[in-house]
């Protein structure tokens, strides 16, 4: 079944000490746990490779990714949360997300992702939810799941 869904974090991808939560949702939902400790070393491996420059959004995309990965092929469009405002910062993750999409699916374009304010809704309210420890990620994600990407 084709579908769009809703992307949130819990904590943003530069919060080096918060574990963050990625809630994906539509008629079905999931979240990922990010380790704090895992997003430290995914930066670490980035600096070295690429510097500082948009760290926090290759970090961002990458861990959407990771998220939505094994669903792809069943998803129509990503709507992103409007974590990083301002059509550079949108850009920016944007390139990266999709650059990251096209090894699962290659045909697809601009158009497969889109930002829009997801407060409230159900991906923002998962989110919320497993980081308070209300509610049980469906998965947690370990560095190595980050290492054929880099």
């Amino acid at each position: 079944m084709w579908h769009s869904v809703e992307v949130d974090l819990s904590a943003k991808a530069e919060a080096w000490t918060l574990t963050s939560a990625v809630a994906v949702a539509d008629g079905e939902q999931w979240v990922c746990f990010v380790p704090s400790k895992v997003k430290q070393r995914l930066r670490a491996v980035i600096i070295s490779r690429y510097g500082t420059k948009n760290l926090q959004y290759r970090v961002f995309a990458l861990i959407v990714y990771i998220a939505l990965r094994p669903h792809l092929w069943n998803i129509q469009r990503i709507v992103l949360d409007q974590d990083y405002e301002g059509p550079q910062a949108e850009s920016t993750i944007k390139n990266l997300l999709l650059h990251l999409v096209r090894r699962e699916k290659p045909d697809a374009t601009g158009e497969f992702i889109r930002f829009s304010n997801v407060k409230g809704g159900a991906a923002d309210r998962l989110a919320k939810r497993v980081f308070d420890g209300k509610e049980r990620a469906t998965c947690v994600v370990h560095f190595e799941g980050f290492e054929e990407l880099l």
